[in-house]
This record gives C-alpha cells, structure tokens and sequence, in this order.
C-alpha cells in the first residue's frame, strides 16, 4: 500500500499498478459477495436467537451481532496466513496516522453537523433519497475537504499528544454524564461500543478485508487528486452503503423497506474512510475518523436527548 503523503495534488486521473488476471479478478469479487451474503444471513441467524436484542435493551447496542462481522473476515485473513499488513492492520506511520485520524474526526462535523443537523432541521427524512440526497452533498464537502489534507500531511513523530486528545474526547461525554447525574452503563457502553466496534470493527471488515482484497485483484491503476485507488474503493463504498440501507429491512419483526436515503449517504461516507484507508496504508486512520465521532456523537445525543 501507498503510504507516503503530501504529495502534489491533482485533477489529472492516471493508470499505475497494473492489476492482476480477470480469474484473480473473478474470484476476489465472488469471496467479496458471498462473504457479505454469508454475513447478512448470519445476521438474520443471529437475531433470532434474541440475544442481540437483550444486547440492545441492556447495553444499547449488540457486541456480539458486530463479532460476527469481525470474525468472520479475520478468520480469512489467519487461515490462509495472509499478510496482514496488506489488511491495514498495522502500526506503520502510528504517530502521523493519529494525526490524520484527528483530523478526519474534525472534518466529520460538517456531515454530522450541517449533514445530519442540517436534515433534521428541514424536516428531512435521511432514511427517504430527499434526505439522504442532502446529507450525502455535505459528505462530498467533508471529502474534499479531506482529499486537500491529505495531500498537505506531513510527518508526525510523536504521538503523545494525539493519544491524550483522544482519551479525553472519550471521556468528556461520560464526564458530561457524570456533572448531569445521567450516567448510566448505557453511555459508557455508547462511548466503547461507537469507538470500537463501530468504528474500528467496521472499518477492519469494509476497508481492511473488502476493499484490501479487492485493491489485490484489481490493482489501484488510477490516481485522483493524489489519491491512488481501484475499484476496490468504490466495491468497498457501495457495500457499506448497502448494508446501513438493509438496517431497515428484517420482515421477522415487520421491516419490509430499505434505507436508500441512509445507503447513499454511508456510501458517501465510505468514500470518506476509503480514501484516508489508501493514502495512509493503514486502518489506524479511518478507524479514528469513524469511530471518534460516533462515539462522542452518539453518547452526547444520549445525554440531551436529540433524535
């Protein structure tokens, strides 16, 4: 992977790194689609059991329903002792990754803010495509926004400071709890869950398994702006879309629609934490930038009330 950074930025698109042969192509999409087929239905599986539901009553989310998307991959990752690394799971660039993360998690304010504040504001459903549509626009706004800092990183050596911010936007939502006399296992739940599962797991399954394997079939022959990429971006991008729109979709329990609105915007998004994912080498970077935000977002949304 890609990990030097601030290089010269363009609109020009470029082919390098010519990809493998169509049955290496072939086979990497089909793994892709069944393991994401495989990991839909044992969803489904899972939450007929009802645990995950106790999990949601209890802890406000479902720990073990997201292992199972961790799992899974992680598994074809191990047993055929494939190179990690080549999954983002690694420390390389620690410090400067850190500092892209922070970042990103500053940049993500302007979906959640004006994208998702903005939505509820007017009335927009983000569920409906009229929704989705506007927060999608400031999704592309964040993007850019991210592209141009991208390529204006430079390297960081020490990652102390970074390590501490993040403890603390951590913790200032259950401090918030605290002063408020609302803190309940619930929040801190929120905090961990958003930060871990949420953001480092989903991020380890879409851009590190997903669009890793893809980027080995397909290559990344194409350069946007400084970012090198393939279609294992863009694959990557529409599942992750995909799987937030079937979140309303489970007929057991009455849900007979899919979220297009929210499947636009998380494909947007996706786009988002694909890019940082290929510029950095790393799932250190984007699994701040969606984890950070979620977690100190969602708690906080707890504590006040917001829809």
């Amino acid at each position: 992977m890609n990990t030097q950074l601030a290089q010269p930025s363009t609109g020009d698109v470029r082919r390098d790194e010519p990809a493998t042969s169509t049955k290496n192509k072939v086979v990497a999409i089909l793994e892709i689609l069944l393991v994401f087929a495989a990991l839909e239905g044992l969803e489904v599986l899972w939450r007929s059991t009802g645990i995950p539901q106790w999990e949601v009553q209890n802890l406000g989310w479902s720990y073990t329903g997201m292992l199972l998307w961790v799992a899974v991959p992680a598994l074809l990752i191990w047993l055929p002792r494939r190179n990690w690394a080549e999954y983002g799971v690694s420390p390389v660039n620690w410090p400067t990754n850190l500092d892209i993360g922070i970042k990103a998690f500053l940049v993500a304010f302007i979906p959640l803010a004006f994208g998702l504040g903005g939505a509820m504001q007017l009335g927009l459903d983000t569920n409906q495509l009229s929704g989705g549509l506007f927060v999608a626009m400031m999704e592309l706004l964040g993007l850019a926004l991210m592209v141009w800092i991208l390529n204006r990183q430079k390297p960081v050596k020490s990652g102390r400071r970074n390590v501490i911010s993040i403890l603390l936007l951590l913790l200032l939502p259950i401090l918030v709890a605290l002063v408020m006399g609302k803190l309940a296992v619930v929040i801190v739940s929120t905090v961990f869950w958003q930060f871990v599962f949420s953001g480092f797991g989903e991020e380890f399954t879409f851009r590190g398994y997903f669009q890793s394997r893809l980027n080995q079939a397909f290559g990344r022959p194409l350069r946007l702006f400084g970012i090198q990429f393939g279609a294992g971006l863009i694959i990557a991008s529409l599942l992750f879309g995909l799987w937030h729109a079937d979140n309303t979709y489970d007929p057991a329990i009455g849900l007979s629609s899919l979220a297009w609105g929210w499947g636009l915007w998380t494909f947007v998004a996706g786009l988002f934490f694909g890019v940082i994912r290929e510029k950095t080498g790393s799932l250190v970077a984007p699994g701040i930038a969606h984890g950070l935000p979620d977690a100190v977002g969602e708690a906080l949304r707890l504590i006040f009330g917001f829809m």
